[in-house]
């Protein structure tokens, strides 16, 4: 940033603000839960309804966006000087990208969701429960909401903000994506309501997260060690989650959060060789490469599913699987998108998309087509029970399994480590953008947002009934507005790349011209 530009001053207003929120919801809550719950049931419902068209057309936009920024001449665009190269190893960026990610949907419903759908195709399909064409249906609709769609809305905001910070040396303010339009444009109201509606649509994506992981440990820890299934053992769990992210987050990037999610990236590995192990290896295999060809040969059709002709039996449905995926995605993507830029510094814009985007994918998909074929191979009574709750969906159909405890314990371990680093790249984003998008915000701040977001996540998880409605509903409101944000960062994009290639165009069209002087000059001199 040169000398006579001014600097983006909103971190004051983005605290004050967001916490305002927070402390108003967190009160509402614990006075109001009845109300609380209402509001958010019927807001969701209304919004989904009327403007589910939005959230399915503008996830599969974000994806086709993606890919043509990817393989266009825009691809080797660096993250930096034309020199730079990658500041973290080709594992631990992968271990970053996926952790910073969906890492706790895919432990959460990595069983939840294919045993659900087993037991309750959608109706309109005509596929009967618990049959051959049930299992295949299940397979491929977790593969669909926990695939691309998801992983590009982070890449949107992860792609523009990593080429302003390490390409035009700016602040990581979502808000610098107004620059193309004019610096005071970014600075003024539209640039702080951009900020704002970041910064809460972040608290919602977290705090839905958050929510689902305390849940699944609280059930955990009651099947494996006998705990009560009472709120006193979540509030206990969601401390000591608070106390180590605490901790980690305030000894730095590279060191606290690098470490746990290398950590974090091989006890996943070995959950997955485990229970490949002990499970039926040929089929799980043979299941992980049926769905994903499934997945890939209808994706265009089941990317823009939405309720027509049959709406009365698709609509709850879709809202409740499809659209809440991608609305969560796009909550998550403000504090998730700046994330992984700065753990990209250095990596060329088709080395970010195609890693941010695909190669997390490969990884949850092994996951759930492991972990999946076990929970629909589970006994009647089993899939019953696993079916009715998915918190602990996981941990019903380990119980009788071959080392299931074992694999129980591990995957509640991965359930901490991923909730501490999910919190940790909140944490990071949100404390960047409340100190003007600094790249290494004070531990005191880093502090504040760890209790803030752990008492969001704690009096969502109280207002909940029926186990992620409440969750739910959060990240569905604030998904839409954040859409927009994410329209706006892609025409961003495009305005900056064509005005680089121009500028690069007219550099080389002046070397050639400089050259053919020279030439000239030297010939007329021969002569």
């Amino acid at each position: 940033m040169s000398a006579n530009q001014p600097e983006l001053k909103q971190g004051k207003m983005l605290f004050t603000s967001t916490l305002c929120f927070i402390f108003i919801v967190v009160a509402t809550g614990i006075l109001f839960p009845e109300q609380l719950y209402n509001v958010g049931i019927g807001t969701m419902t209304y919004l989904t309804d009327t403007f589910g068209w939005i959230y399915m057309a503008g996830s599969f936009a974000y994806v086709m966006v993606m890919f043509y920024f990817a393989f266009s001449k825009y691809g080797n665009i660096k993250f930096g000087p034309d020199d730079a190269k990658p500041e973290f190893s080709t594992f631990s960026w992968i271990g970053m990208l996926f952790s910073a990610g969906m890492g706790t949907v895919m432990l959460y419903w990595g069983v939840a969701e294919p045993v659900y759908h087993y037991m309750h195709p959608l109706s309109t399909t005509g596929i009967d429960p618990q049959t051959a064409e049930a299992a295949e249906f299940a397979m491929k609709q977790s593969f669909i909401h926990q695939g691309i769609q998801a992983w590009a809305a982070f890449s949107v905001v992860g792609l523009v903000l990593g080429y302003l910070m390490y390409r035009k040396n700016e602040s990581g303010l979502i808000s610098n994506i107004l620059i193309p339009w004019g610096r005071g444009k970014a600075n003024g109201n539209l640039g702080k309501m951009v900020n704002l509606i970041c910064v809460f649509g972040a608290i919602a994506g977290i705090s839905t997260s958050l929510g689902q992981t305390g849940l699944s440990l609280g059930i955990s820890f009651s099947y494996l060690f006998g705990t009560p299934d009472a709120p006193w053992v979540i509030f206990l769990l969601v401390g000591v989650v608070a106390l180590i992210t605490i901790i980690c987050t305030t000894t730095g990037l590279e060191k606290g959060i690098k470490l746990l999610s290398d950590y974090n990236a091989y006890l996943l590995f070995g959950l997955i060789i485990l229970v490949a192990i002990v499970g039926p290896t040929t089929m799980m295999i043979n299941v992980y490469f049926d769905s994903l060809g499934n997945y890939i040969n209808d994706f265009f059709k089941d990317a823009l599913m939405l309720p027509t002709f049959a709406a009365d039996e698709e609509a709850g449905w879709i809202r409740g699987w499809p659209i809440y995926y991608y609305a969560w995605a796009i909550a998550w993507a403000p504090f998730v998108g700046p994330f992984i830029a700065r753990v990209s510094k250095g990596r060329t814009v088709r080395e970010f998309i195609l890693g941010s985007m695909l190669i997390p994918c490969i990884g949850i998909f092994i996951w759930v087509a492991f972990f999946g074929t076990i929970g629909i191979q589970s006994s009647p009574e089993v899939l019953e029970a696993a079916a009715a709750s998915s918190k602990a969906a996981t941990f019903i159909v380990l119980q009788d399994y071959p080392m299931g405890t074992v694999i129980s314990i591990g995957v509640v371990i991965a359930l901490f480590t991923c909730f501490i680093t999910s919190l940790n790249s909140s944490t990071f984003t949100l404390a960047s953008m409340c100190e003007d998008g600094s790249e290494n915000p004070s531990n005191k701040m880093k502090i504040i947002w760890v209790i803030a977001q752990c008492a969001m996540a704690l009096t969502l998880m109280m207002a909940t009934k029926t186990g992620i409605d409440m969750l739910q509903s959060i990240s569905l409101i604030f998904a839409l507005p954040l859409m927009f944000v994410l329209f706006l960062c892609i025409w961003s994009t495009f305005k900056m790349f064509r005005e680089e290639f121009s500028e690069e165009t007219l550099a080389a069209k002046a070397a050639v011209l400089e050259s053919e002087k020279v030439t000239l000059e030297k010939a007329e001199q021969m002569s």
